[in-house]
């Protein structure tokens, strides 16, 4: 070691006892070579190897911002990944309540139309234009599905029986041959006054019926909750002639306050209260639609007021039972009402009249 520390100290023989050196130092040191030795106990999984956490605080350092920035998108997609999971599982449980409510719902029986189709407006306009006759009015049904039957009176005089229900129905011509006829919708929409959307539905459901009905005015016989001096409060005294035949109405002054007797009577209920025969009233109310062609409505004798006639009233209920029955099998009110049986074309096209109706050329009709 003597010689070797010696000779370090001259500079002119460095280069080479810097490689006699490295010699004598790999002699006296030898480097170990790559592998594993014989005998040699291998190391466990993690001697030596500091975790990231380890080696970070110890070096003391903070992470790069792009280790930050991918640390961000791996949260980011983290809470989306969360929030799009949740959005599922709370689309399947709506999708589950609704197939629940859909199977306990009650359902059409027939399709739920968007808009009325292009045949509703002529029959529509029909409905809306041609002068109809309620004989009579029921109410039927039940509370939660509620519905009414009526008796009408179509522009010939031929009586049709229309039912308001679930599936409005009459039994005219038309609408057997499976037409939605100018009879159901001119209930619906002057008699009921429903909205229009649902005029030219096929079929209802039990709350449509209820809100129909309900807002539906009022037939004048079920408001029997008013008393007679509210409901008599225009009425004159039952006194002096009939204004029509100008015969004595005292004959019927005790019937006018007995409730059998008292239908000898009617009275103005628009304005003037005038009491009359009822027999009269109904020849004048006769001659008057046959006078004008029933263009017009029936006024009073007296005043000149539109009028109102009673809800129970025989003069109307009695009319399809004095009717004759024509070869349709339908009762036949027009000579009573004073309209014509003669079915009027204008409004039909000429294939509707020719095809449809082959006695337009003067025959009677029969709807």
């Amino acid at each position: 070691m003597e010689w070797v520390l010696r000779n370090l100290s001259t500079p002119k023989n460095h280069r080479g006892l810097s490689s006699l050196t490295h010699k004598k130092m790999a002699s006296i040191n030898p480097q170990p070579r790559m592998g594993v030795r014989p005998n040699q106990p291998l190391p466990s999984w993690g001697d030596g190897m500091p975790s990231k956490g380890v080696a970070s605080k110890a070096a003391g350092s903070k992470p790069t911002p792009k280790v930050a920035s991918g640390v961000r998108k791996h949260q980011q997609a983290r809470s989306v990944s969360a929030a799009l999971h949740a959005a599922i599982e709370r689309s399947r449980v709506e999708e589950e309540k609704r197939r629940a409510a859909e199977k306990n719902a009650e359902k059409r029986v027939r399709r739920f139309r968007n808009k009325p189709p292009q045949s509703f407006y002529p029959i529509y306009q029909r409905a809306t234009s041609q002068r109809f006759f309620v004989l009579d009015r029921i109410r039927c049904g039940t509370e939660d599905c509620p519905e009414e039957k009526f008796e009408l009176a179509g522009s010939t005089g031929n009586v049709y029986k229309v039912h308001i229900g679930r599936r409005p129905e009459c039994n005219c011509p038309h609408a057997f041959a499976g037409n939605q006829c100018k009879h159901l919708l001119y209930v619906m929409s002057r008699v009921l006054r429903a909205k229009f959307n649902l005029v030219y539905q096929l079929a209802l459901l039990s709350s449509e019926l209820r809100e129909i009905l309900d807002k539906a005015p009022r037939w004048p016989s079920a408001q029997g909750s008013t008393s007679d001096e509210q409901r008599d409060h225009n009425r004159k005294p039952v006194e002096g002639d009939c204004p029509i035949c100008f015969e004595e109405l005292a004959a019927a002054t005790d019937a006018a306050k007995n409730t059998v007797n008292s239908e000898q009577l009617v009275w103005c209920r628009a304005a003037c209260g005038q009491n009359m025969h009822r027999q009269c009233f109904q020849i004048w109310s006769a001659t008057k639609r046959q006078h004008d062609g029933g263009s017009s409505p029936v006024t009073c004798p007296l005043c000149r007021s539109v009028w109102e006639g009673e809800a129970d009233d025989s003069v109307v209920k009695n009319l399809k039972k004095d009717g004759p029955l024509n070869r349709n099998g339908y009762v036949n009110v027009a000579d009573q009402l004073g309209i014509s049986p003669v079915r009027d074309y204008s409004t039909y096209s000429l294939w509707w009249g020719r095809e449809r109706y082959p006695s337009r050329s003067g025959r009677r009709g029969h709807h």
